[in-house]
């Protein structure tokens, strides 16, 4: 070894999908997106599938296709895809996508009229994390996709959202955000139309209240073995997770250095005894 390298326990990732799967008691979705955060897309997503996840979350459509073209055939889904995207190819590499307002929704629709593949999507709600999700166009957005869904020109797989202060189990608004999710599925539910599955819990939501499960949670930092917050939440020894990455390099210089040095750029530390640098 030459250079710095990163070393990844693929059976970390495995067995913190494991611990959650026990203690959830749920399906996990393997959240693999920036290149499984930086682990390498493919091997995590095998790894944690291997595990028992039934499902697999990413960010963008380029990186759920790369997943289908390496063999992986569990449910993906793509949750942040600009409207510019090729759903035409999503809908043929059978992607699951996350559907945040009616203009996207309409796209979706449209690319399954012209390849005549019925999309599968999952609604997105904003329930106070203000990013994703619909919000003030939910009274036109529920028409639309309850009629979308009970003319079958939609699937309606999955109904989500995302909490804003999960790694703050105490915070109130984490009850209010669950509120307002049950509030938004009843009006779903009141125009005849019923997900199949609901998702809320990321890993912060899915260590610390087992009360936001539903049907599976959405496993990102925990399944890499890191803490949410080591502040709010505790160490990944604490939580029982196995940390999958390890920073490895050679040292090339050691030198002892007094007290009092100023140690790098604009002296920014300064040793407060005899030192080995």
């Amino acid at each position: 070894m030459t250079r710095a390298q990163i070393e990844v326990d693929l059976s970390a990732i495995a067995a913190n999908v494991r611990k959650v799967i026990k203690e959830t008691k749920v399906d996990v979705c393997a959240v693999v997106k920036a290149d499984a955060y930086g682990h390498g897309l493919v091997p995590i997503a095998q790894a944690a599938t291997d595990a028992g996840a039934k499902w697999l979350g990413v960010a963008l459509l380029e990186e759920a296709i790369n997943l289908r073209t390496h063999g992986l055939q569990l449910p993906i889904i793509s949750w942040l895809t600009p409207l510019t995207e090729d759903f035409d190819n999503a809908l043929r590499h059978d992607i699951d996508l996350g559907i945040s307002s009616l203009s996207l929704l309409e796209k979706v629709m449209a690319a399954g009229e012209r390849t005549g593949i019925t999309p599968r999507i999952h609604i997105e709600v904003d329930t106070g994390m203000t990013r994703g999700g619909v919000l003030n166009e939910w009274p036109v957005f529920l028409k639309k996709v309850s009629a979308a869904t009970l003319s079958e020109k939609v699937k309606l797989i999955g109904f989500f959202s995302h909490f804003a202060r999960a790694d703050e189990p105490d915070k109130i608004e984490n009850e209010l955000q669950l509120k307002k999710f049950t509030e938004l599925l009843s009006e779903l539910k009141a125009t005849g139309v019923t997900p199949k599955y609901l998702h809320l819990a990321n890993s912060a939501a899915a260590l610390s209240n087992l009360s936001v499960s539903f049907d599976f949670v959405r496993l990102g930092i925990a399944m890499y073995g890191l803490s949410p917050d080591v502040k709010t939440m505790g160490s990944s020894k604490t939580l029982g997770l196995i940390p999958a990455m390890t920073l490895c390099a050679k040292l090339h210089l050691v030198k002892q250095v007094p007290a009092g040095a100023a140690v790098g750029y604009g002296g920014s530390a300064i040793t407060n005894r005899e030192t080995k640098v």
